[in-house]
Formats: structure tokens, C-alpha cells, sequence
């Protein structure tokens, strides 16, 4: 098994760290983030830091995958670091992903989710616990799909934006970059780039 180092030492690392041990296809080799003198999610695990290209030479890490909920870090470290790491997914094994789905690179489908026929997900996206996306969805590259939450058939939801704990979007939507969807929401109109909207159904907040 080869060693995949883990960026984050927050809470979405240890869901992470969980996926990655029970894929059974890689080690776990340690844990990099800013405060490599805070303790580590995982007593034991080696932790190393700052979060640089420079540490990562030093320390001859060539595989990772960032372990971090937010999305505007997970952004700004994949580009930070893009030429000097292989990025690594973490799948776990209860996750059901149809064959014909397109699945990016340094990704997290979490226990428990669900992405169905020619469904694509983008780099560092993060399907979490429960979530389902159903079929031809587009997801952009470092959004996030929050534990419990349900996107319907031909849902486009742009790079870096948040569908938040249980909301729900009805089929043919198109929800823009950067959009932060509130927790049970349910989204029955197209939502633009930038905004925030909460409630049943959803509406921009300020």
C-alpha cells in the first residue's frame, strides 16, 4: 500500500482518514496542516506542517488528498499545491457510485452516499455522509454536497459552493459558483453565482 498523507487536522480529517484506511488501497503516512504543533485528530500519526510545497519536498510527500470542509481553503491549497502532489481520493466502501459516473481527482465520497448514472464530479468536491446525487448532475470542483443532502436528476451546482446539511434540489436546476445552499433548504429555482438562501422553499438572505 502506498503512503497517502492527509492536509487538515479538523474534524473532516478524521472522516477522511476513516475512508481511506477501510478502501484498504493506501496508508495513511500522517497528517500536514498550519499548527503541526497542535495535536494531531489521531494520537500517533505524524504531523508535519506548514502547509507548503516546501514541506512537502522536505518531507517527500508525493501523494495527499486535503482533508479540509472549507471550500475556499480546499480551493486556494489544490492550486497552491497542484505540480507538487498526486491527488489522492477517498472512497468509502458503502458509497454507491454508478460506473458511468465521472469522478475527479482528490475527492471524498463519505459513507453512505450516493452518485448515480453519468453524474460528474469535480477535483477536491466532497460528497458527504448520506448525500445523494442523481442522474446527468454536474458537480464544480470543490463544492461541497453536505451529510444528508439531495440533489435531483440534472442539478448544476458551480465550483466552491455549499448545498448544506439535508436541503433538497428539485430536478433541472442550475446553482451558480460560490453559493452557500442553508441546511434544509429545498431549492426549487435556479440560484446565481455568490448567493446565500435558506428555507422551503429556498430565498436569498443577506
Amino acid at each position: 500500500m502506498r503512503p497517502v498523507w492527509v492536509i487538515g487536522n479538523g474534524g473532516h480529517a478524521k472522516v477522511v482518514i476513516d475512508a481511506l484506511r477501510l478502501q484498504r488501497s493506501c496508508q495513511v503516512a500522517g497528517i500536514i496542516s498550519d499548527d503541526p504543533a497542535a495535536p494531531p485528530v489521531e494520537p500517533g500519526l505524524l504531523h508535519i506542517g506548514p502547509v507548503s510545497p516546501d514541506v512537502l519536498r522536505r518531507h517527500g510527500v508525493d501523494r495527499a488528498i486535503i482533508a479540509i470542509g472549507a471550500n475556499s481553503v480546499r480551493a486556494r491549497i489544490a492550486a497552491e499545491l497542484d505540480d507538487a502532489v498526486e491527488w489522492v481520493s477517498a472512497i468509502h466502501p458503502s458509497a454507491i457510485v454508478s460506473p458511468t459516473a465521472t469522478i475527479g481527482t482528490g475527492i471524498l465520497l463519505a459513507a453512505g452516499s450516493i452518485v448515480q448514472p453519468s453524474v460528474a464530479v469535480g477535483d477536491h468536491a466532497i460528497i458527504n455522509t448520506g448525500a445523494s446525487v442523481d442522474h446527468d448532475s454536474v458537480i464544480g470542483a470543490c463544492a461541497h454536497i453536505a451529510p444528508g443532502a439531495h440533489l435531483a436528476g440534472n442539478v448544476m451546482v458551480g465550483e466552491g459552493t455549499l448545498v448544506g446539511v439535508g436541503a433538497s434540489v428539485i430536478p433541472g436546476i442550475t446553482i451558480g459558483t460560490n453559493a452557500i445552499i442553508g441546511a434544509g433548504s429545498v431549492v426549487i429555482r435556479d440560484i446565481p453565482d455568490n448567493a446565500r438562501v435558506v428555507g422551503n422553499p429556498a430565498r436569498p438572505i443577506n
